[in-house]
C-alpha cells in the first residue's frame, strides 16, 4: 500500500478535481437543510418512540417493584415529607431502562397533570436518547468548565422550567464525580430558593446505574473525597439493588458464558476460564474470513495515533475523492479547538465515509454525540471549495427516529457546520 498517496489524502489530482458544487440544488433547498434540525426542535417535531408504550406493574420484577413502591410511598405524603435520596443499582441487563419508564410513566399518571413532577438527566447524549431524557449540563445550565451562577432572565428561565419538579432521576450515576454532584446541588440551590438551605434545592434525587462502569472523567467519584460531594452521598440512605438479569434471558450457552465473564471482570474477580475463552478471540487465532465480517465495524485503539492511521486506511480504500475541510477560526491567535472543543481542526471527508457525530444536535431522535452514520452527499455552494467546510453534507444515520427530511430516505439527514469557541467545523 502507498503510504505517500495515504497522507495525501485531500491533496491527490482525484480529490482537487472533484466538482464541489455540481449537486448544489439551489438556496431554498440549502436553507432549508441548513436550518431543518432547528425548524424541527422549535417546532417540537418528533415521532412518537415506540418504547413509550404502556407499561403494567405486573411486569415489573420483585425489586423493580420495590424500587417503584418506595418512589410511590414517598410521592403520596405530604409536601412537608423530606426528600427522598435514593439510589437504585444493577448490572447490565438488569431491566434499569424499563424501570426507569415504569418510574416516569407511574408518576405522570399519579399527577394527573400535563406537567411530569420527574425529571429525567443523563451525563451524555446517547444515555439521554436511550431513556428519553435530557443532558445534565444543558438541561440544568451547568458549563463543563467552571461553574457559574445564572442571573437575571437564564435564571428566572430556569426557574420557570422546573417549578413543577419533585423528582430528579439521574441515570449512568457512575458518570457523576464530585464536581458535577456539587454543580447540580448548587444549581438546585439557587432554582428552588426557598428550600436553597436543603441539599439539591429540597428536591429528590433518584441516581441509576452501576458503579462498575465508566467512573467521571477527569474527576473523583463523590464518595471518594473528602468535601462537600462526600457529605451529598451520604444523603443517599434508601438503596434498592436490582439483581434479576432480563436481557440474558433465552440466550444461547454462549452468550450466558460471555455474560459471566463481564461479570466476574467487573467485580475483579476473573478467572483462568475466562482467560482462555478470551483468547480464543485473539488475532493470532481466528480465521481470516471471521476477522472480516468486523473489518466495518468500530474498532478501539490505545492512541489517536492509531486512531489516525486507521480512519485514514478505511478512507483511502474508498477510492473515492477526499475533502478537506479545515475549521474556520475566529477571535484569539491560539490553536483552533481550544478547551472543551470536540471539533476538529482538519477534517477528511468523502461519499460513503463511516462517521459518527460529535455534538448533541438532537437528543430526542438520536442526533447525539456518538451515533453512526455514513456520508451520503457533499454539499458547497457555487463558489466555495475544499479546504473550506462543505455548506452541508447528508448524512445517513443508523439510529435517526425524527421526522425525514426527504421522504424516500427517511434516516438521510443534512448535518452542517457548527460554532463552537472560536472554531467552526462539522461535528463529525
Amino acid at each position: 500500500m502507498d503510504v505517500t498517496e495515504i497522507d495525501m489524502l485531500g491533496r491527490r489530482d482525484i480529490d482537487k478535481q472533484n466538482p464541489c458544487s455540481a449537486e448544489y440544488q439551489g438556496d431554498d433547498y440549502t436553507n432549508k437543510a441548513i436550518n431543518f434540525i432547528n425548524t424541527m426542535k422549535e417546532n417540537g417535531l418528533l415521532i412518537p418512540d415506540d418504547m413509550m408504550s404502556s407499561i403494567s406493574y405486573g411486569t415489573l420484577g420483585a425489586k423493580q417493584k420495590k424500587a417503584l413502591d418506595i418512589i410511590m410511598s414517598h410521592y403520596n405524603q405530604d409536601d412537608n415529607a423530606m426528600p427522598l435520596y435514593m439510589i437504585i443499582e444493577g448490572t447490565d441487563g438488569i431491566g434499569k431502562s424499563y424501570l426507569i419508564h415504569a418510574i416516569h410513566q407511574t408518576l405522570n399518571d399519579a399527577s394527573g397533570s400535563q406537567c411530569s413532577p420527574l425529571l429525567l438527566l443523563a451525563p451524555t447524549g446517547v444515555a439521554a436518547f436511550n431513556i428519553g431524557a435530557s443532558t445534565i449540563h444543558s438541561t440544568l445550565r451547568i458549563l463543563i468548565a467552571d461553574f457559574v451562577e445564572l442571573e437575571g432572565t437564564r435564571l428566572t428561565s430556569l426557574q420557570e422550567e422546573i417549578q413543577h419538579i419533585k423528582y430528579i432521576l439521574i441515570d449512568e450515576m457512575s458518570f457523576i464525580g464530585q464536581n458535577l454532584l456539587q454543580n447540580i446541588d448548587s444549581r438546585l440551590r439557587q432554582d428552588f430558593r426557598k428550600k436553597s438551605n436543603m441539599s439539591f434545592g429540597g428536591r429528590s434525587i433518584i441516581l441509576v446505574g452501576d458503579l462498575g462502569q465508566l467512573p467521571p472523567v477527569s474527576d473523583k467519584p463523590p464518595y471518594d473525597s473528602n468535601v462537600r460531594a462526600k457529605l451529598l452521598w451520604q444523603e443517599f440512605k434508601t438503596i434498592v439493588t436490582l439483581d434479576k438479569v432480563f436481557r440474558q434471558d433465552g440466550e444461547t450457552e454462549d452468550q450466558q458464558r460471555f455474560h459471566q465473564l463481564l461479570t466476574n471482570i467487573r467485580d475483579a474477580h476473573p478467572t483462568i476460564d475466562d482467560w482462555k475463552l478470551l483468547m480464543t478471540r485473539i488475532d493470532a487465532s481466528l480465521h481470516p474470513t471471521i476477522k472480516e465480517e468486523f473489518d466495518n465495524n468500530i474498532h478501539l485503539f490505545a492512541t489517536n495515533d492509531n486512531v489516525h492511521n486507521h480512519n485514514r486506511k478505511k478512507l483511502y480504500a474508498l477510492r473515492r475523492p477526499i475533502a478537506r475541510s479545515i475549521a474556520s477560526k475566529e477571535g484569539s491567535t491560539n490553536p483552533a479547538g481550544g478547551q472543551n472543543d470536540e471539533l476538529d481542526v482538519e477534517l477528511l471527508i468523502s461519499k460513503d465515509a463511516r462517521v459518527m457525530l460529535t455534538s448533541n444536535l438532537w437528543i430526542e431522535v438520536g442526533l447525539v454525540n456518538g451515533a453512526l452514520g455514513y456520508i451520503h452527499n457533499i454539499i458547497y455552494k457555487p463558489g466555495c471549495a475544499p479546504p473550506d467546510p462543505p455548506t452541508y453534507v447528508m448524512v445517513e444515520f443508523d439510529n435517526y427516529s425524527g421526522l425525514p427530511f426527504e421522504d424516500a430516505s427517511p434516516n438521510l439527514i443534512p448535518i452542517s457546520p457548527i460554532q463552537r469557541g472560536r472554531t467552526r467545523q462539522l461535528p463529525l
